[in-house]
């Protein structure tokens, strides 16, 4: 995994990470396996929570490595669905992102694409892709496959202001800088609980703790 998703420098080393098989539902109606990629302390978490989406038979493209794809996003333009990758923050620069910790999924990436204020949709070419509606593998608060996540104390990318991740979703860690595997972080049960709406009239919340995209 050396060279594309991990170097020297990482903030988790390389014995701290996990492959996992998982089981998935696939667009095609068909039951498929992948590999996914997570610190191993949320191994067995993450595990549990692709089962329940196997179990209520929500459509995942692919699941495979990042290291397997060009850095960069090739595989968000392929609609991958990965887990660790070792980078900076989008909205933080000087600190890790939750994919170099190994503690988030992006999930259906080019369904649930993320949109910055400076170029538009990412990854390109995903625009249509925006709308949150009831298309196969996209992610909106009242899918099952959001609440699913949420129950297991991972929040999600879709509520960050200004700059939605729809494919993001990471362990929700509380308070405090620095490594987040040295934070508390939500066990279980976390909740949607919608903000007052904003402008558009679209209700925005975002799940108490702290990230980097």
């Amino acid at each position: 995994m050396t060279g594309k998703a991990w170097s020297p420098g990482c903030p988790v080393p390389l014995d701290d990470l996990l492959s996992i098989r998982l089981t998935y539902f696939g667009f095609d109606h068909l039951t498929h396996e992948g590999t996914l990629v997570i610190h191993k302390r949320f191994a067995q978490e993450a595990s549990a929570i692709f089962q329940e989406l196997y179990d209520i038979r929500f459509p995942i493209n692919k699941i495979d490595p990042y290291e397997n794809y060009e850095v960069g996003g090739g595989n968000a333009e392929k609609d991958v669905t990965v887990g660790f990758y070792c980078r900076k923050a989008q909205d933080a620069p000087t600190e890790w992102s939750g994919h170099a910790y190994g503690i988030a999924v992006d999930l259906n990436p080019f369904d649930n694409p993320f949109h910055d204020v400076k170029e538009g949709w990412w990854p390109q070419g995903s625009d249509a892709r925006s709308k949150r509606d009831d298309a196969k593998g996209k992610v909106s608060p009242n899918t099952e496959a959001f609440q699913i996540f949420a129950r297991h104390g991972w929040a999600w990318g879709g509520f960050y202001s200004g700059e939605p991740d729809y494919m993001h979703f990471y362990k929700a860690t509380l308070g405090g800088n620095g490594n987040v595997l040295e934070r508390a972080y939500v066990a279980t049960g976390l909740q949607y609980v919608p903000a007052e709406p904003v402008e558009g009239g679209e209700a925005k919340g975002q799940p108490k703790g702290k990230e980097q995209k």
